[in-house]
């Protein structure tokens, strides 16, 4: 089985035939160079065939290939994990869990469990990227939370019509300095490589002040940048950071020919909740901002994101019940 090459969706189902296969996959991304002993890190150990375990040779400590990662004590088979890692990896569009719960006779519960276990994972990838050059940067209001249906409005018919840009209230402030959401606001920055945009970086925004804003930027952005964003007060914040900061006063047309990369971002990821999920409710909203970047972030290798993915969950520890809940 050859893992470093792109794989259609054919030769992904022949390469994971049986859990051996899928088992071997995750040694190998787990373990490169040979395993490794999660207790004494001691690199000299044997396969368990009859108990399907590694174990020390040293302090005799025994593990499964999938402890310590996503897969952790899963009872559904690793083929239809790699199956849902593989279909979200390469459908823009995102994978609905009743489809998928339909396809692979599977309760639609266990898959939304599953898929929202994967967005986690690439979220965690993702914390690795740091923006750096030209980056735009704004917000985007995704849409009022629905009290009756628990969905996003996101300017369906018969839905509240998103506000855009030019369109935000942006009044007086509380006493903290920060403005009550009413919308879930998120900050959108991008790297600006002329007529084609760099990686991309969606979070949200519990207040919409240079708190927050300050808090994001100093995780995902280099040090001494370079900016561009609107003239709102608190984007000057990253003047302050030491970044330099380019800022005109842009809303309607005139934002979009300003800050292009990031209003198409906003566009795309809207489209992306809409034609799968047809809204997404506020609470899980960061792990679909997650699923989006993750695809954009590699979208010029698109034949072997599924690789990127795997890597992922291999690489990411197991979440409790709590962190799925959030």
């Amino acid at each position: 089985m050859t893992m470093d090459i792109p794989m259609t969706a054919i030769e992904f189902q022949d390469a994971f035939r049986t859990e051996k296969d899928c088992v071997k996959a995750i040694a190998k991304y787990r373990w490169p160079n040979g395993f490794i002993c999660p207790n004494c890190e001691h690199d000299d150990g044997y396969f368990i065939s009859t108990r399907g375990l590694f174990e020390c040779t040293i302090c005799c400590w025994q593990t499964s290939v999938t402890a310590g990662t996503i897969f952790h004590g899963t009872k559904i088979p690793l083929r239809n994990w790699f199956w849902m890692i593989y279909l979200m990896a390469h459908d823009k569009g995102g994978v609905s869990s009743t489809r998928i719960a339909a396809q692979l006779g599977m309760y639609q519960k266990t898959v939304w469990n599953i898929l929202q276990k994967i967005r986690h994972s690439m979220g965690k990838r993702d914390e690795a990227i740091s923006l750096a050059g030209l980056i735009e940067l704004d917000e985007a209001e995704i849409g009022a939370e629905a009290r009756k249906t628990g969905r996003q409005s996101l300017g369906k018919k018969g839905c509240k019509p998103v506000r855009h840009k030019g369109m935000r209230s942006r009044g007086r402030a509380p006493r903290s300095g920060a403005k009550k959401k009413t919308q879930t606001e998120v900050l959108v920055m991008i790297e600006d490589e002329g007529d084609r945009a760099g990686n991309l970086v969606m979070k949200v925004l519990d207040y919409t002040n240079r708190l927050d804003i300050r808090a994001i930027v100093e995780e995902r952005v280099d040090p001494s940048q370079h900016f561009k964003t609107d003239a709102w007060q608190p984007h000057w914040v990253i003047d302050s950071m030491g970044h330099e900061l380019r800022a005109k006063v842009s809303s309607g047309k005139v934002g979009v020919v300003w800050l292009p990369h990031v209003h198409r971002a906003i566009s795309l990821f809207k489209r992306f909740l809409l034609g799968t999920y047809h809204g997404v409710s506020a609470r899980y909203l960061p792990r679909y901002l997650q699923e989006f970047c993750f695809r954009f972030n590699r979208r010029h290798k698109p034949k072997n994101i599924w690789e990127s993915l795997l890597k992922a969950c291999v690489g990411t520890l197991p979440m409790t019940y709590p962190e799925l809940k959030l």
